[in-house]
């Protein structure tokens, strides 16, 4: 199992993004092995995410070519490509726009030779795909979300592209039950799933008696299905505080022996570090986990 990252742990707020030879050699210098890569972490595409739609409008051939370059002189493969926009916002145009810009990156991700592009299940609140609605539990919620990861699926067949979602408090998809229906009605193979154990808490949840048995629940219910794995952290504490990998309450060495019983032939990327300072730390502490 590589250790990767996800280059979204590089973009900071307020400062300029670097150009895609710059991060791969960042990324590389740190001894990851492979990415989890968006568009939004390199200035060739100009890009800035939205709270709806975290795709560009458009992928400038000169964006993929650089990526695909940067990736090769560092041998950091790109085995996932982000494409994370709102799919159960409510308002459909939102919804259409991110299907169409959908469209365009599984044609980059397939230039990129990515085996995966991840998803966001999406969230009533239309001001943000990553934050919790009250009206997240509807049927219509769910239904706008099940319409749009449908027409999803599709285009990424033609291009011969696996897609994969997470269970997300702040989402439709909130738990392994819903994840496992959603794969369920969906019916495709190449809907499957991503594990980030830290987001698999709800509030009240982030306690060190739990972890054990919330993450053995999501394996139980969607083990078999997992493709990408994610090494976030998540403080111990009644809210939701996410932080990097090993400051928290996760326990990564029986997240290693369960992905490993499940058969996982991944990688992990390590995600939610953000401060570059922590990132060998960061790195040390899974490679720890696994060989407990």
């Amino acid at each position: 199992m590589r250790t990767g990252v996800c280059t979204t742990d590089f973009e900071h707020e307020g400062q300029p993004l670097r150009n895609a030879d710059s991060l791969f050699a960042l990324i590389r210098s740190y001894g990851f092995e492979a990415v989890q890569f968006a568009f939004s972490s390199i200035a060739e595409t100009g890009f800035v995410p939205t709270g709806e739609i975290e795709i560009p409008a458009s992928i400038p051939y000169a964006a993929v070519l650089q990526a695909d370059r940067a990736a090769r002189k560092y041998d950091l493969p790109i085995e996932v490509i982000n494409g994370t926009f709102n799919m159960a916002h409510p308002d459909s145009a939102v919804r259409e726009e991110g299907l169409r810009r959908f469209a365009v990156l599984v044609d980059a991700a397939s230039a990129l030779g990515a085996k995966y592009i991840s998803l966001c299940s999406g969230s009533r609140n239309a001001a943000h795909l990553w934050t919790w609605s009250p009206d997240n539990d509807t049927q219509e919620a769910w239904d706008a979300m099940f319409d749009t990861i449908s027409h999803a699926v599709a285009l990424a067949e033609k291009g011969g592209i696996t897609l994969a979602i997470e269970s997300e408090a702040a989402n439709i998809i909130d738990t392994p039950e819903n994840a496992r229906r959603v794969m369920d009605e969906v019916g495709s193979h190449n809907l499957k799933m991503i594990l980030d154990c830290a987001n698999l808490f709800h509030r009240g949840k982030a306690h060190p008696e739990n972890v054990q048995d919330v993450i053995g629940h999501a394996f139980d219910l969607f083990g078999k299905d997992i493709v990408i794995a994610h090494g976030k952290d998540i403080r111990e504490g009644d809210g939701i505080e996410f932080c990097g990998t090993g400051r928290g309450i996760v326990d990564f060495a029986f997240t290693a022996r369960k992905l490993r019983e499940a058969g996982y032939a991944g990688d992990m990327f390590l995600h939610g570090i953000y401060d570059e300072d922590d990132m060998l730390r960061s790195i040390a502490h899974w490679k720890a986990a696994m060989k407990d």
